[in-house]
């Protein structure tokens, strides 16, 4: 389901529903003689509300989320102010006031606890015989060139370029990072988060973003038509899913994209700029749940390919990909790339996204 459309139609369900519930039951009370509704409780809860909104900034809440609250206390003041409005229509005010109010508080802004950080990669680190140590466990990156098997001699590192914040790494011809250094319980926990920065060049179906034992594990790409693209193989099977909506990291533009995983909670949300894009369930990805699964070889961990020569050559037929054009690796630049053992928030990414853009 598509969580931020779900909330836009809920807010505007909510407003709609206060003019049909309202309007018809005023005209009925034009023609017939009514007890004037007890709006107490309403009025109570609405000054409540709008003591929240006056003192909500945008350093607290999204700015739309303050809006469209606004809009829909306004409203119910407007509907109460008819000396017609039924008992009827002022209760069904105050479960929908509530209903707004609930979800404007479950989108402010939250902080990320530093203890989540697994992995963090500014892409200002300081780099020393090609490789480098990342924020949160301290792991090391190492800068790989693409297979000479494929790319032949067109091969070279991934190199820095300017970013969104600092520097940023740009990634061509299979270049490449990998972390082997990492502890396996780290990236198996069943809660996680992956956020990054990205600015692809082409359009392309494997542009990976990062890769943990590929479709045996997990990985993060921009599929076909520039949509996140998330796989994650569990006990259940294995579930594939993107946001379903199309070129939503725009070729040469900076664009914010994180993925949740909770397979407790059996979802899967998108988002692309601080929102929310797409929340799955096991009611359409019914292999959501269970345990992530590990892999019989030991890979190192890939930010911006698939999975190293060797291992695909070993264990792939795959002779359809062995060309520069078909190799999975990503093509463009990438800047703040972090790895989470939580899944975020809608909070916490509007607000990671709003310090970081």
């Amino acid at each position: 389901m598509k969580r931020n459309l779900f909330q836009k139609l809920f807010f505007v369900g909510t407003i709609v529903a206060f003019f049909i519930a309202v309007l018809p039951a005023c005209k009925e009370d034009n023609n017939s003689a009514t007890e004037q509704a007890d709006t107490t409780k309403l009025v109570a809860l609405l000054d409540s509300c709008q003591t929240l909104l006056d003192e909500a900034t945008t350093d607290d809440y999204p700015e739309s989320a303050i809006t469209t609250f606004q809009s829909i206390v306004t409203t119910a003041r407007t509907a109460i102010s008819s000396s017609a409005v039924t008992q009827t229509v002022v209760d069904n005010l105050v479960v929908q006031v509530r209903a707004a109010k609930e979800t404007f508080l479950a989108a402010a802004y939250d902080a990320i606890p530093t203890s989540a950080l697994i992995l963090g990669i500014s892409f200002d680190e300081t780099v020393s015989n090609s490789q480098f140590t990342t924020e949160g466990k301290g792991w090391t990156a190492v800068l790989k060139s693409g297979p000479s098997e494929i790319f032949g001699t067109a091969t070279n590192l991934p190199s820095f370029v300017t970013g969104k914040s600092g520097n940023a790494m740009y990634f061509s011809n299979g270049a490449h990072l990998e972390i082997s250094d990492y502890a396996a319980n780290d990236l198996m926990g069943n809660k996680m988060s992956i956020a990054v920065w990205v600015n692809p060049d082409s359009t392309r179906a494997g542009n990976y973003i990062a890769s943990y034992n590929y479709w045996k594990t997990w990985k993060f790409q921009l599929q076909a038509q520039n949509k996140p693209f998330f796989t994650v193989s569990t006990t259940k099977g294995v579930t594939d899913a993107d946001n379903q909506s199309d070129f939503s990291a725009p070729n040469k533009t900076w664009t914010h994209l994180v993925v949740t995983l909770d397979l407790a909670a059996e979802t899967m949300s998108f988002y692309v700029n601080g929102v929310n894009t797409m929340t799955w369930t096991t009611n359409e990805k019914p292999d959501l749940t269970g345990a992530l699964t590990s892999y019989s070889n030991t890979l190192p961990l890939m930010i911006g390919a698939c999975t190293t020569y060797a291992e695909a050559k070993a264990a792939w037929d795959w002779s359809w990909a062995e060309t520069p054009a078909n190799w999975d690796s990503f093509i463009g630049s990438m800047d703040e790339f972090k790895v989470y053992n939580i899944a975020l928030t809608d909070g916490q990414v509007a607000k990671l996204y709003k310090e970081e853009k």
